[in-house]
């Protein structure tokens, strides 16, 4: 044997020895999972996508369930992209024919009610969610989008007689499956806001099966087709896991000029999801969302705003502690805005506009902004909020602390006699620390002119439910958008919507002629005109005093990658990573 081939052996073996040397000890110490941890604010309503509209559900639901579009993370303004439709929808016969092509081999999640085998998501598990949304039993909050506008949608529930059973034996004419991969919607009339609507958890696909084996009551069950499947309630928090079979999907590769600058774009064109394992720590009390961010148990944190004080030291600079921690603090704003609302139905206040007008002159506004947001937030200055069409920046806010006026309105309103003012309850938006800095102040602004302030502290769940109902009195509202266009938050003005998400219960004919006008017209100087005239009369009105524009502050730790706060994309996990 050659010296040459007596070397070769000894490389080869040498090589060998480091393969199976480098093999055992990645199978010794496996690669540590990565877990993301956050916090939710109040107890969840409902994981039902017909059902689920409170903010911490809709993030929950968001990563698990998907519908047939999303928004573009990285653009703004908002960009809608397909999600598991194969590409936008195509319209035929003047825009009341959508067709939509649904994407090949999407897999739901595993569960029970399969049989034990795979699943693909179809073009009928959109309309069984159609149909489901169509049951007035169901008091699904997204069925008033489709009222009015889908052929058969209105009297469906009648028709099954609200008997989810009866599904399969009754059509609904304006929703049907082609085939596994095409579903057509045909609509009464066109609807400049469909694809916004098309992106909502309203209608995430729900499988007949899935149905069945929870006889239609999907409030603690959650599956669907996205990057993580939900494991339930582990005792402290909600868990997720990253689905192992879900689709090819990509991490954006272009995004706006503050992604850009942000360098949101280092992780393009990789396959996400990234992270193994999420978990939602549910905390109403926000001293201690606080303490378990400063203990770094969890990840990201939404600063509650009694909170913002803080964040900096005396000099403005980031605190000690936090700087100590090497964590990050964001500031984004959100579509979001927030109002005093009066029940409109409610014998002693709904009737009587003076009295209203006394308390629009008593607020000082930008105390209000100072005292919730530490001067953070702005002054609202209309119904609509800064991004949305139609918002004039320009535009002067009518309504003023003056204490004289509101004292000359109030005798208006009747009330002169100190000894005979009337009580006025005022009920919380939940029982967080900032609802009750909130609740007295608004009490102490209305003692200025003599009224007596009963406040009604309500949980959030509690406050959805006596709101929705037309219970409530004199009270403080908030509304994140769904999608950005103004018809989202007029809708909560519409006479139809009450009961409901109209909790003023205000009724306007002609605020309710403008809205169906508004879902008429797809032009977008008549529709800024139309939000105009609508602005002018509900002011006219005042169910409302808009009060403020909301943002937020968000601290997160340093190896979270890829973070951008959105009030409207929820499904934003399935692009972070963890870099330690």
């Amino acid at each position: 044997m050659t010296k040459r081939i007596v070397v070769s052996i000894l490389v080869f073996f040498m090589l060998l020895s480091g393969i199976y040397w480098s093999w055992s000890q990645l199978r010794i110490s496996p690669k540590t999972p990565t877990v993301l941890r956050l916090a939710l604010d109040n107890a969840i309503d409902s994981l039902d996508p017909a059902k689920s509209y409170s903010d911490d559900s809709l993030v929950i639901s968001a990563q698990v369930l998907e519908p047939l579009f999303q928004y573009h993370y990285l653009k703004r303004p908002y960009e809608i992209q397909p999600l598991v439709a194969e590409s936008l929808p195509t319209f035929e016969n003047k825009g009341t024919q959508v067709k939509i092509k649904i994407k090949k081999n999407v897999l739901y999640h595993d569960h029970p009610a399969f049989g034990g085998k795979a699943r693909t998501l179809k073009a009928h598990d959109f309309v069984v969610q159609f149909k489901r949304l169509a049951m007035e039993s169901l008091n699904s909050p997204g069925r008033s989008l489709f009222v009015g506008l889908i052929e058969g949608f209105d009297d469906y529930g009648k028709r099954i007689n609200e008997d989810w059973r009866k599904f399969p034996q009754v059509q609904m004419s304006g929703v049907e499956a082609l085939d596994d991969l095409t579903l057509v919607l045909h609509l009464k009339k066109p609807e400049p806001n469909i694809i916004y609507y098309l992106a909502l958890n309203f209608l995430a696909p729900v499988p007949w099966e899935l149905v069945q084996y929870a006889s239609n009551k999907l409030d603690d069950l959650l599956v669907g087709t996205g990057a993580y499947e939900y494991k339930g309630f582990a005792g402290q928090y909600f868990a997720m896991e990253k689905f192992q079979h879900y689709r090819v999907d990509f991490y954006p590769s272009v995004g706006d000029r503050y992604a850009n600058v942000q360098k949101l774009l280092d992780s393009s064109k990789e396959v996400i999801p990234f992270i193994d394992e999420v978990r939602f720590y549910v905390s109403s009390e926000e001293n201690q969302r606080w303490e378990k961010f400063i203990n770094h148990e969890i990840d990201i944190l939404t600063v509650p705003k009694t909170l913002i004080p803080n964040l900096h030291d005396t000099n403005g600079d980031l605190s000690l502690e936090l700087k100590q921690k090497n964590v990050e603090l964001k500031h984004f704003p959100i579509l979001a805005n927030r109002w005093l609302a009066f029940n409109m139905r409610d014998p002693l206040i709904g009737p009587n506009e003076y009295l209203r007008r006394a308390i629009a002159y008593t607020i000082d506004y930008n105390k209000y902004v100072q005292v919730i947001s530490q001067n953070t937030n702005l002054r609202a200055n209309s119904l609509l909020v800064p991004g949305i069409s139609g918002y004039l920046p320009t535009k002067d806010f009518r309504f003023r602390q003056d204490l004289a006026l509101a004292k000359e309105y109030l005798k208006m309103a009747g009330f002169d006699d100190p000894a005979k003012m009337p009580k006025i309850i005022y009920s919380t938006r939940g029982n967080q620390k900032i609802n009750l800095v909130e609740a007295d102040f608004i009490k102490e602004n209305l003692e200025l002119i003599g009224l007596h302030v009963e406040i009604q502290v309500l949980s959030f769940a509690e406050f959805l439910k006596k709101g929705r109902a037309g219970e409530l009195m004199f009270f403080t509202d908030n509304w994140l958008f769904d999608y950005p266009d103004g018809e989202n938050i007029l809708q909560l003005l519409v006479s139809t919507n009450f009961p409901g998400i109209n909790k003023a219960g205000y009724s306007n004919p002609e605020i309710d002629a403008l809205y169906l006008k508004l879902k008429e017209t797809s032009n977008i100087e008549m529709r800024d005109k139309i939000f105009h005239k609508m602005e002018e009369i509900v002011l006219n009105d005042l169910p409302w005093i808009p009060m403020m524009y909301e943002s937020s502050f968000v601290l997160q730790y340093p190896e979270i990658k890829n973070f951008r706060k959105s009030s409207i994309i929820r499904n934003y996990i399935k692009y972070l990573k963890i870099e330690r």
